[in-house]
């Protein structure tokens, strides 16, 4: 087994939201244009190629955040606009604070287009809830999304992260997809002539048990099934037989991953959905035997931290790196790729998936404002790179991450939950060689 080294470091188009207490909003984004850079919801398309890094989402605060700072804000975008029309009256000088609601939910129709998409349509919801009492019981967050596109592309996607009292709680994801899409080839300088169309449809299963050993430590075991069925590659438009062609493992028409994974994670953050303070570290293992119905043996191993600064009462820094490393045979349809993190969010300003490898490495720094009550901005910017297959390692003459790609990002906030800083994040990025993309999502990417 290769050994990997060690982690290195606007503008969108929507439509009103309304939301509340168990209530919905709902935004649109379309172009009709065929050149139009990717619009997607990220998490929620399965649009990435190859990889999927780890599920399990860093563990969460231990009470709902207090008032102060970057979260301290008198009303949210719904609130406001619902006063602004007349359905909604202000409550009186003097009037007593309404309790925190339990849940709340979010709901988002959509438009798309993008060469890869065609015009998309789709519904994403995205909610909170409390399932014990805030003093001792972190939030609960859930999504559930379905995307439809033109050229025949399919995504239901379930996500949750629920926590209990006593400090148990249980993350996982439940998806099936059906999504043709394009893959370059492995390596961290692959040309555009190496462009091929992957479809295959992937139903994918993921839990994990967690429970909090002391302090900001907890601990879980899960376990990760993976199933691609009626996978094909088209082949390349130079005529040249494709990487998927010729790599020894995962190619055939079907691929079967199966395996428990294990989880470590120290987190201090003072919110699930709005981080302003606190750190969060995350060490996943997966393990996929053939003794569990996997083709190949093979092992990933997934390292977070993300780290949060609040600079000003209006201004935070969100720093992230991650690295996921592959060993073992690894099918093609696993191997890291860019937006191969647990909620496909990294590496805003690049198609998912464009750079593929067994190893990857990812930095982003981003500058998160509050420019008034519910309306914030961002700017920040993001750098990755996959191994290269001919690499003799990080600290060998040939060093394995030669081809780094950097972008950058920008975008609008819109408050939509005043209690647990809750946002709609409308983000534009930008990458080398022409990338660029639009993204329309729920609560921060990190």
């Amino acid at each position: 087994m290769r050994r990997a080294g060690w982690l290195i470091i606007l503008l969108l188009v929507a439509s009103a939201a309304t939301a509340a207490d168990e209530g919905t909003a709902q935004a649109a984004a379309s172009d009709d244009q065929a050149s139009v850079p990717e619009v997607a919801l990220p998490g929620s398309t399965g649009t990435v190629a190859a990889g999927k890094g780890s599920v399990a989402a860093g563990r969460i605060e231990v009470a709902r955040p207090p008032e102060r700072g970057a979260g301290a804000a008198s009303e949210d975008f719904p609130t406001w606009l619902g006063e602004l029309l007349g359905l909604k009256k202000p409550p009186p000088p003097g009037a007593a604070e309404e309790k925190p609601a339990k849940g709340h939910l979010t709901v988002i129709p959509f438009l798309s287009s993008s060469p890869v998409t065609g015009v998309g349509f789709g519904v994403a919801a995205a909610g909170t809830t409390q399932r014990g009492q805030p003093e001792n019981t972190s939030l609960s967050t859930y999504s559930l999304s379905l995307t439809i596109t033109t050229q025949s592309q399919y995504a239901l996607t379930n996500r949750h992260d629920l926590r209990f009292s006593d400090d148990w709680g249980l993350t996982g994801m439940a998806r099936w997809t059906k999504w043709p899409s394009p893959t370059w080839g492995i390596g961290g300088n692959t040309p555009e002539s190496a462009k091929s169309t992957m479809d295959y449809q992937l139903v994918r299963l993921y839990e994990l048990v967690s429970r909090r050993l002391f302090g900001g430590l907890y601990a879980g075991a899960g376990y990760s099934f993976d199933w691609y069925f009626n996978v094909s590659n088209s082949g390349s438009a130079s005529g040249q037989p494709t990487d998927f062609s010729t790599y020894p493992y995962g190619t055939g028409s079907t691929s079967l991953n199966s395996g428990p994974a294990l989880s470590l994670v120290w987190d201090t953050r003072d919110s699930p959905v709005y981080p302003t303070r606190g750190i969060v570290a995350d060490f996943n293992y997966t393990f996929f035997p053939t003794w569990l119905g996997s083709g190949a043996t093979w092992h990933n191993v997934y390292l977070d931290l993300r780290t949060y600064h609040q600079l000003a009462p209006w201004l935070v820094l969100a720093l992230w790196t991650y690295g996921s490393f592959t060993f073992g045979h690894v099918p093609y349809l696993e191997l890291a790729s860019n937006g191969s993190d647990p909620n496909e969010r990294s590496a805003r300003g690049y198609i998912q998936g464009r750079h593929i490898g067994k190893s990857l490495l990812y930095g982003e720094a981003e500058f998160r404002f509050t420019i008034w009550q519910w309306l914030g901005a961002v700017a920040g910017v993001n750098v990755h790179s996959v191994s290269d297959p001919e690499g003799s390692g990080i600290l060998g003459d040939n060093p394995t991450f030669r081809y780094w790609y950097p972008a950058v990002t920008g975008g609008l906030r819109l408050l939509i939950v005043r209690e647990t800083r809750s946002n709609l994040c409308l983000d534009y990025g930008v990458g080398k060689q022409g990338q660029h993309g639009f993204y329309l999502s729920f609560n921060e990417a990190f």
